[in-house]
């Protein structure tokens, strides 16, 4: 139908059958989020191949698969963590972070069983041609029931995004994913280099490190990031509470949604208090916080956006840096 995908070929999967890959494609096709990204199908190919067994050689089965996925233009935010600052403006950022924190809370909290993806990373998170972020890659993803922590020896994730409690005692539960996110946000608001910063120095010291790095970016005007000054402290002590060694210390995704939208509220007043004679063409208001979405597209009981006074903004004029519908 000329709709563009992505295909990502599966490794040999060994003790895996025909039955078990095609269940599993369907727990994934079941996942309908704005911030997942969507699995349209998948295909397998059977190759004998010759191979030695018992000092025979005989044919083998040699099983190809590929999910078929789709499509999405600006590649993985990898590309985009930096230590410059020209990558994107506060705008984007703050949709990147709100939609990984939105699409993670639907894997734990709106399923049954929940999903742990358990190797979040920026390689794992795509963006589309609007620059919202879908969580993608759930190859070592598990499905979990009742039994919500769970202890296992198989090696899961990428190192420098795997919490302590895995290291140690290779244990699983949600605060795997809560700390690799917050690995995510300290990227995306410091860059790569400014991620170690944050071990080295007091967390107060660091959010004003951040918080000033921000305000002195070229594309961001001071009262605009007056405005926007709590959010994005707000913001970095997510992303290190997520980090915090002892696993429940950390908050849950829903916890962290819920204070996403309360900054967001709070910043529709601060918007109001713009400096409009830096800005004589005025602001206009404009529902765009659920990334870039009009409310008019959002049903005010959708979970994956903000409630209806959190999603209230301001925007820029027409000759500003962001565009209406844009992050």
């Amino acid at each position: 139908d000329g709709q563009k995908i992505a295909v990502k070929k599966i490794y040999d999967m060994p003790g895996v059958d025909e039955e078990q890959f095609h269940n599993e494609f369907k727990n994934l096709a079941r996942l309908q989020h704005r911030n997942i990204v969507r699995l349209v199908g998948y295909c397998h190919h059977i190759q004998e191949v010759p191979a030695m067994y018992e000092g025979k050689l005989v044919l083998a089965e040699k099983i190809h698969r590929a999910l078929c996925l789709e499509y999405m233009s600006n590649g993985s935010l990898e590309k985009y963590i930096s230590d410059e600052c020209d990558k994107y403006d506060w705008h984007t950022g703050y949709g990147i972070i709100k939609g990984i924190c939105q699409g993670l809370k639907y894997l734990h909290t709106k399923l049954e069983p929940p999903i742990y993806h358990l190797d979040l990373k920026p390689a794992n998170i795509l963006l589309d041609e609007n620059m919202v972020p879908r969580i993608a890659d759930f190859g070592i993803s598990r499905l979990f029931g009742d039994e919500r922590t769970r202890a296992t020896k198989s090696t899961l994730g990428t190192q420098g995004y795997l919490p302590p409690e895995y290291i140690r005692n290779y244990l699983i539960s949600s605060k795997f994913d809560i700390f690799s996110l917050g690995v995510v946000i300290i990227k995306i608001m410091a860059g790569r280099a400014g991620y170690y910063k944050s071990a080295e120095m007091s967390s107060h010291e660091f959010t004003n490190l951040v918080q000033e790095n921000w305000t002195n970016r070229p594309h961001e005007t001071s009262s605009l990031m007056k405005a926007y000054s709590k959010q994005v402290k707000i913001c970095i002590e997510i992303g290190l509470s997520c980090v915090q060694e002892d696993r429940h210390k950390r908050p849950t995704v829903k916890n962290i949604v819920d204070r996403l939208n309360e900054t967001e509220t709070e910043c529709t007043y601060a918007y109001k208090k713009f400096d409009v004679q830096e800005n004589p063409g005025g602001l206009t208001p404009n529902y765009f916080m659920n990334n870039g979405r009009p409310v008019s597209e959002v049903p005010l009981n959708n979970d994956a956006g903000p409630s209806k006074q959190a999603r209230m903004a301001w925007q820029y004029p027409t000759d500003m840096t962001a565009q209406q519908g844009e992050f």
